[in-house]
This record gives C-alpha cells, structure tokens and sequence, in this order.
C-alpha cells in the first residue's frame, strides 16, 4: 500500500476528502489536520508533517496564501522569495519520497482581487508564480500536477462564491487529478 503525503492550504482542504473517498483502502494517506497556509510555513513544519523518508508520494501545493496581497498593497510573498521557498521544499520532499509532485494554484474570480474586503489575490500573479515554478521544479525531477489548468476554463463552476476556494464541483475535479497522480 502506497503511504502519501497530501500537503497544502486550503485548497488542498477542499479536495482531500473527495481523494480519500477515491482511494478507500488502496493508500496510507496522511496530511496535516490544520492548513499548510504559506509557502515559508510549509517549509518550518516539513520535519512535523513529513517526519521520515519513507513516503511514496509527497504532493503539495502553495500558492493561495503566498500570491495574496497585505493591507500595505504588497503581495504576501515576492516572486523570488516563493520560487527560493518551493526549491527548498521540493529538496525535501525528494529527498523523503520515491516521487514529489507540485500542483499549481488554483485559479480565482477574475474580479476577486477588485472585490476582496482584504487579501485579494490577481490571477496573473497565479499565472506567472505557477509558471516560473513549474520550470523551476520541473528541472529538479519534480513532477507538475496542473490543477490551475484543470480549472481555469471554468473558474464559476470550479471556483465557489468566496472567489478562491474550490466548488464542490472543483474539489471533486481536482481529488480526480491529483489522485491519478499519486494512486498511479
């Protein structure tokens, strides 16, 4: 039986159970009980939430949290800083797992950032993190689970009335993607 880490933010959230109804008895699956939030606090937990290096599969995915802008109009996490943070990760995770897999940010309303009373996040940002880590991670044997493409042709039916998390709909499209990825 496959031992899987699911590691994430709220997305990740949204689409776990839908995954552990996939996988029934076919996967040890663990994950964290609380959000993996931003990039620089799944880093500081890794050594809690991915103890030893025995796991088949470690897929994570950050990026909700990291591409949000502060009350100052700053985003969350600069470029740079993100791309530093998710080598670092994915050094990790390849070092703990037969296999690490990087799922990209899901999208948001187009409008969200325009509309949030706070923390509003801008879809080209999504796009150009997702995109520059993609090639980043992908160079160190890192595989990319593309669930932003999974979603963005459709954001209102995948994307539920917050504008950020998940539909119904869109837990259940990516708990299919991401467990053909890591039940494979």
């Amino acid at each position: 039986m496959p031992k899987i880490a699911l590691l994430g933010d709220s997305i990740r959230g949204n689409y776990e159970p839908h995954i552990r109804k996939l996988a029934g008895d076919a996967a040890d699956i663990r994950s964290p009980d609380e959000n993996c939030r931003f990039s620089a606090y799944t880093l500081f937990n890794l050594a809690v939430w991915i103890p030893d290096d025995d796991y088949d599969v470690i897929h994570w995915n950050n990026g909700q949290w990291d591409t949000c802008y502060m009350p100052d109009g700053k985003i969350h996490t600069p470029l740079s800083q993100y791309l530093e943070l998710q080598k670092r990760i994915a050094d990790i995770a390849l070092k703990r797992s037969k296999r690490a897999i990087f799922a990209t940010t899901s999208p948001v309303y187009p409008e969200q950032f325009e509309k949030a009373e706070r923390n509003g996040r801008k879809n080209e940002d999504i796009v150009e993190y997702n995109q520059r880590a993609t090639e980043q991670l992908s160079a160190m044997g890192v595989e990319i689970n593309d669930l932003h493409a999974a979603l963005v042709q459709d954001v209102k039916t995948y994307i539920c009335d917050d504008m950020v998390h998940l539909s119904e709909a869109g837990a259940a499209r990516c708990a299919e993607q991401v467990w053909e990825m890591v039940g494979s």
